[in-house]
């Protein structure tokens, strides 16, 4: 009962940062909407420098391309000087709405651009944390591969393993999102800092068999030769083993015997995940 009552507590807190991942968060939605009716347009006029905005029209253009995934728009924005950090009143950035709208391009683009990835949300999350509560696998390899803290605690006690979980779905995307995280270095075995529980107990709470099956494949022991578990698992289409090969140090980009990598090992045997896996670590 006790958990129960603190998920529940837990599930109110965050019905404004944390729906489903197909559907904005209210207290997201409400930003960019009041943008888009402030900023019809997040496209600046054409010209090779800034038309003369001042730095806070600069950043706050900039929010709004970000809202609406305008790449070439952002380009020019940070182009004439638009900070990838800015944060409006609500603490979204250009860099954290990339992350929990799951957009790489605009991701990589702030990145290059100085992006902070100790940046953090108004629930004192950082972009991991978001990208795995929306279950956005991809956007999670990324920030791991740019050396993100995978172990940051926001203020409801989650790391982003806890909450790919809590606030995640039982299916494909999310699985990934597990896999990718274990690979990349998420603890298996931290409690929650409210209900106490590992991600393995939530998701028996949460009565996700297919996220049962990725974390309990993902607690097995490390592989004693990591690059030949690496390419075994590419082989067999094993994107847990995958995980755990990457977490026990194999390279991503290694070459086996016969020329190929272990993505493209995968790929040719037409084992997306595992492809999948590789691909946004580094392979």
């Amino acid at each position: 009962m006790r958990f129960t009552a603190l998920l529940l507590g837990s599930a109110v807190l965050l019905s404004g940062c944390a729906p489903e991942p197909s559907s904005a968060p209210e207290r997201v939605t409400s930003g960019a909407t009041d943008a888009a009716a402030a900023k019809p347009s997040a496209t600046p006029q054409p010209g090779p420098e800034n038309p003369g905005l001042a730095q806070g029209a600069l950043d706050q253009q900039l929010r709004d391309a970000a809202w609406v995934n305008d790449v070439r728009a952002a380009e020019r924005l940070i182009e004439w000087g638009a900070n990838p950090n800015a944060q409006d009143e609500t603490m979204q950035s250009p860099y954290l709405i990339a992350t929990s709208e799951g957009r790489s391009e605009l991701l990589e683009l702030t990145l290059e651009h100085g992006a902070d990835l100790t940046d953090l949300d108004s629930w004192n999350g950082t972009g991991l944390i978001r990208a795995a509560e929306r279950g956005h696998w991809e956007v999670s390899g990324i920030l791991l591969r740019n050396g993100i803290d995978s172990s940051h605690v926001n203020r409801l006690g989650y790391q982003a393993l806890h909450e790919a979980v809590i606030l995640g779905r039982d299916d494909p995307s999310y699985h990934l999102t597990l896999q990718v995280l274990v690979a990349g270095g998420a603890s298996l075995n931290t409690p929650s800092g409210s209900e106490g529980m590992t991600p393995l107990q939530m998701a028996h709470h949460r009565g996700f068999p297919g996220q049962i099956a990725v974390l309990e494949a993902l607690n097995a022991p490390a592989p004693a030769v990591p690059g030949r578990a690496l390419f075994a698992g590419a082989s067999a289409g094993d994107a847990n083993a995958v995980a755990l090969a990457l977490r026990a140090g194999a390279d991503p980009a290694a070459v086996g015997d016969d020329g190929r990598t272990a993505r493209q090992v995968a790929e040719d045997a037409g084992h997306s995940a595992a492809a999948s896996v590789l691909r946004v670590l580094g392979g």
